[in-house]
């Protein structure tokens, strides 16, 4: 039995999930004997690393010092770390651009035009989210602005940062759809907005990373978040590093594995338009997005001529009445696929499409693949769907 070494943290739900990801791959592959340590992010490589004799090591290479001291084993490494430019082992972990993008969309489907990014600036992989979500803004025409930098000696979440986190976002144009680098800071930036009585999500919307669901449910309002497929990461990590221990050498390459979605909660669920029948006809089209409606059900239930609604919606989220159905009953499939295990047969029914053919023509059109491998590629395995 192959001896594999995990130095990673079990401190957050990411990190957890990588290990989560290396379990699945063992019950497909072949059992390892694991030596791991209860730590947390960034913590010192354990003491026991350096007379221990095994065959591989999955790792967070955060540092150079790291690095150097995992080229010493002379073992097999995998890198699952997104804190530097390059590693000098083969790589597998987060796609931040995807995960930016997925976060305007989230924030520009809801009407927001204004927009803000919260990092947190010693981390390359914060630094790297920021200046994707602030591409994708400027490519679609809209602000966005970057609370980056705090005070000499002002720590992180303390009383005095929340505070400045309201003086800043009290200068920014409201309604604002606020992106936030990784759920423990957008907490933080949820309680800037309650110092200062703002109501969220109806003036600021506030979306984080990771997708920690106690850390989420337990924000006031609960928190949506932007969840990293870590458990593929874990899975595709513990794939190579299988292939290295049996003696292959696949270089420094790096694997970037997509985000599977947004987990909408309270605090970004609103419709950012000052259009009080656009409003309407949005959540109306949200809540019966399955129910295979069009935009003959949408005028009944928000009475004016076509004319005047798609007006109305060109006006304020630059599109059709029949694409924001589109783009709902999509976003329902994606989530279907990525989380249940029903039939595509049912996803169709149950995104509005009504029979798999038809979902699947949509589908490959509005994402360049088709809902059988979007689903092999968002999910590790039926057995890690049972476990999760």
């Amino acid at each position: 039995m192959r001896k594999v070494a995990l130095l990673i943290e079990t401190s957050n739900r990411y990190g957890r999930d990588l290990l989560y990801g290396v379990r699945d791959w063992m019950q497909q592959g072949e059992r390892w004997a694991i030596r791991f340590t209860e730590q947390a992010r960034l913590a010192p490589l354990p003491g026991w690393l350096r007379g221990w004799e095994g065959d591989g090591i999955i790792a967070r290479v955060d540092s150079p010092r790291i690095a150097a001291a995992l080229r010493r084993t002379g073992l097999p490494v995998v890198d699952v770390s997104a804190e530097r430019d390059a590693s000098e082992f083969p790589r597998v972990s987060v796609d931040n651009a995807a995960v930016a993008w997925l976060a305007a969309e989230h924030l520009a489907a809801r009407g927001f035009r204004n927009f803000a990014y919260f990092g947190d600036a010693q981390f390359l992989w914060s630094r790297e989210r920021g200046r994707e979500f602030r591409r994708r803004a400027a490519e679609s025409g809209l602000s966005c602005a970057e609370f980056a930098v705090r005070a000499r000696g002002v720590r992180a979440g303390s009383d005095a940062e929340i505070r400045a986190m309201a003086d800043w976002l009290a200068d920014q144009p409201r309604p604002l759809g606020v992106f936030v680098c990784y759920d423990g800071r957008a907490r933080h930036v949820l309680e800037a907005c309650q110092l200062r009585g703002w109501t969220v999500p109806d003036e600021i919307a506030v979306l984080g990373v990771d997708n920690d669901e106690v850390l989420c449910e337990l924000c006031t309002p609960p928190l949506s978040s932007v969840q990293p497929n870590a458990r593929r990461t874990g899975f595709e990590a513990a794939e190579l590093l299988s292939r290295m221990m049996r003696g292959e050498k696949p270089g420094r390459q790096t694997r970037r594995v997509e985000p599977v979605r947004v987990v909408e909660r309270q605090s970004t669920d609103a419709v950012a338009v000052a259009d009080a029948k656009v409003a309407a006809a949005v959540r109306f089209i949200r809540e019966h997005v399955g129910d295979g409606i069009d935009v003959g059900d949408v005028l009944r239930a928000v009475p004016m001529s076509r004319t005047l609604l798609e007006r109305k919606f060109q006006a304020a989220l630059g599109r059709s009445p029949h694409r924001e159905i589109l783009q709902q009953r999509i976003a329902r499939a994606r989530h279907l696929l990525a989380e249940s295990e029903v039939s595509i047969a049912v996803v169709a029914e149950l995104a509005g499409f009504g029979d798999a053919s038809y979902l699947s023509v949509v589908f490959r059109r509005e994402t360049g693949e088709n809902p059988r491998s979007y689903r092999i590629r968002q999910r590790v395995s039926a057995a890690s769907r049972s476990t999760a």
